[in-house]
């Protein structure tokens, strides 16, 4: 299976709508589909063309985000109640986002070469949006855990 070019995000795309029309109507083809997604979607990123070819890529069409692929698929293995497969599911959407966030360190390196104090500034900026991005990821999470407790305890 190629993942070069538009092959590879146009297999992504029609793997992910499987996925999650398999989940939508309960069939058992929605994990492996899931499964498929995700590691299109490890090809893409790992492949080797340039930084900007990739985050074309992966951000054009109807591609889903890593993010939102991996928490979708163990989402559909909790529901199934195989809950072994969530955690490799969301170990390997990890994995892909690891990658990409590898690959974003190497331009910074670069950068750092050709301009020290820019480099840092852009290391001090991503750590601060990260530290966001997990701090409003676990107000999510919080949020979703007492809609369930409040809606629990009604009952």
């Amino acid at each position: 299976m190629s993942t070069s070019g538009g092959n590879g995000r146009e297999c992504l795309e029609a793997a992910s709508k499987w996925a999650r029309l398999a989940d939508l109507w309960l069939d058992a083809s929605a994990i492996d589909a899931y499964r498929t997604s995700l590691e299109l979607m490890s090809s893409l990123v790992a492949s080797g063309s340039s930084l900007e070819a990739r985050h074309a890529r992966l951000n054009s069409g109807q591609a889903p985000s890593t993010h939102t692929l991996a928490v979708e698929a163990a989402s559909c293995a909790i529901s199934l109640e195989e809950i072994k497969t969530a955690v490799e599911l969301l170990e390997q959407g990890r994995s892909v986002l690891l990658t990409q966030a590898g690959r974003y360190r190497t331009r910074v390196d670069e950068l750092e070469a050709i301009n020290p104090s820019l480099a840092q500034n852009f290391k001090n900026a991503s750590r601060r949006m990260e530290g966001s991005i997990m701090a409003s990821e676990s107000n999510k999470f919080n949020t979703a855990s007492n809609t369930e407790t409040e809606d629990a305890v009604a009952q």
